[in-house]
């Protein structure tokens, strides 16, 4: 794996957004785009995807392992332009390999992580999920988008990204079915926090692959800004994602995804949040947890 050339296909803007070229020796280059940017910077879901292309580059170029844990640690908030980044193989077996990455810009440390990869079809002594939410179907693929005032969950609309919201929300197609949007001073739910999220789908024939995933577990908005009166902002400090679909080379075929993101406690300026993703027949596709700052808007 050698060269500059791409390690995946580049067919739609999400893929493209978040290639990386081998520079050989675990070493990639990617770049950051400004279209999948939230209010203080990159999108963290989106760097995790860019880390996930390497990370697959190196330790399953021919799709013969798969993806199931990473943990990104955001260091410092990274700017548009290159991203260097440093894959380092800690250990192969027969079941798993584990994976350091690292990735710098001019010369600073910006992304560190562990990764784990699992041979597919491993033997389970037992298999149980959680039971999917009751929730309307999504839309059709070709459905309108709607202004807010007009968007009914299970109307058949996708919503449509208010005017000024951050440009990674117009990326992707988001039709709400939990909790009521950012910033209306929601009650909290004493024994369970507060919970929102809905179907989410992308505008193109995006595969539902290992990066894809590690996209949506962080594109919807903080669930804990349902619960304030005015904008504030939620930088990811860390995040670990565990894929729980066994997802073949190449991804899923392109499908609306479920999401759901919940949130129990914020002390001290921080606040935690945990995102269950589930595809149409209710299978469970990823669970997530991350930890954030919840700061004011200054």
């Amino acid at each position: 794996m050698t060269g500059t050339a791409p390690v995946t296909p580049a067919t739609t803007a999400f893929a493209r957004a978040t290639a990386v070229r081998s520079l050989g020796d675990g070493r990639y280059r990617a770049e950051v785009g400004a279209d999948w940017s939230a209010p203080t910077g990159p999108n963290g879901g989106y760097l995790a995807a860019i880390l996930v292309r390497a990370l697959e580059g190196e330790l399953a170029p021919e799709g013969e392992r798969r993806l199931r844990s990473l943990t990104v640690h955001y260091l410092r908030t990274a700017a548009l332009g290159s991203l260097e980044i440093d894959v380092r193989v800690l250990r192969t077996g027969r079941r798993t390999a584990s994976a350091a990455v690292s990735a710098r810009q001019d010369g600073r440390d910006v992304l560190a992580g562990l990764a784990a990869f699992a041979a597919p079809g491993l033997d389970a002594a037992a298999t149980w999920t959680p039971a999917a939410p009751d929730v309307p179907a999504p839309p059709a693929p070709d459905a309108p988008a709607v202004r807010g005032a007009d968007y009914r969950p299970g109307g058949g609309a996708w919503l449509e990204a208010p005017p000024g919201t951050p440009s990674i929300s117009r990326q992707l197609r988001m039709a709400p079915v939990l909790g009521t949007g950012p910033f209306v001073a929601r009650p909290l739910d004493g024994d369970h926090g507060v919970e929102t999220g809905g179907w989410i789908a992308s505008p193109e024939a995006q595969p539902v692959d290992a990066a894809y995933v590690a996209q949506l577990t962080d594109f919807w908005w903080p669930p804990a800004f349902e619960v304030l009166e005015r904008p504030a902002i939620a930088p990811t400090i860390d995040l670990t994602i565990h894929l729980r679909a066994d997802l073949p080379p190449g991804g899923l075929p392109p499908t609306p995804v479920l999401g759901t993101y919940r949130s129990t406690a914020a002390v001290d300026g921080l606040v935690e949040e945990d995102a269950t993703l589930v595809l149409p027949d209710g299978s469970l596709l990823a669970q997530a947890r991350q930890l954030a700052l919840l700061a004011p808007l200054s």
